[in-house]
């Protein structure tokens, strides 16, 4: 299979996020530092919250139109072809790794450490800049609808695993990303095909 630069770029930017934790940078985010029922009923209502969002977001912002734009998009694609089970099993968890390390642990870290931001600043400011981060969305397919509900969707996403990252640590987030977005990838797969 030949990679493309996409992919390529993917890779190398994977590895190289996680080389400095192995040098403990920002290491108080690898582990879990409180969990209580309490945590835990907050995180389940966030996660469900979410996966409705995505599923309204899905119903009544995206039309005909949108969605079958959304057919280029490379995780719907992969489900649509069997050729494509290598994005789906490799480079999207890869996507996720990257935008978690990128947008959670090293922003958060660094606007918390370096600038000594508050909490909850710090919590807005990443949130806003990983939604700011989706407006490539535009540049791929060119439709407002789309354009929203990647902006909404990701700010809330940021918050959410923000909280995640305080509490369960960066591989909790990872996994909630990844669950939430495949899930979403998946539902509008199943409309589309």
């Amino acid at each position: 299979m030949k990679l493309g630069k996409k992919y390529l770029a993917i890779i190398s930017i994977v590895i190289v996020l996680i080389i400095p934790i192995f040098f403990g940078i920002y290491a108080d985010f690898l582990t879990v530092s409180e969990i209580n029922l309490e945590i835990l009923l907050f995180l389940l209502i966030g996660l469900v919250l979410l996966l409705v969002l995505g599923k309204v977001m899905e119903k009544f912002l995206y039309g005909k139109k949108s969605k079958e734009k959304m057919k280029q998009h490379d995780v719907i694609r992969a489900f649509l072809n069997e050729e494509g089970k290598i994005v789906l099993l490799v480079f999207f968890p890869l996507t996720m790794i990257m935008e978690e390390l990128i947008f959670r642990y090293y922003l958060i870290g660094f606007l918390l450490n370096h600038l000594n931001l508050e909490l909850i600043s710090t919590i807005m400011i990443s949130s806003l800049i990983f939604s700011l981060y989706h407006i490539h969305t535009w540049f791929r397919f060119k439709d407002l609808k789309i354009l929203i509900s990647y902006l909404i969707f990701s700010f809330l996403l940021g918050i959410y695993n923000a909280y995640l990252l305080f509490t369960l640590g960066i591989f909790a987030c990872i996994i909630v990303h990844f669950s939430l977005v495949f899930v979403i990838y998946y539902n509008l797969y199943k409309k589309l095909s």
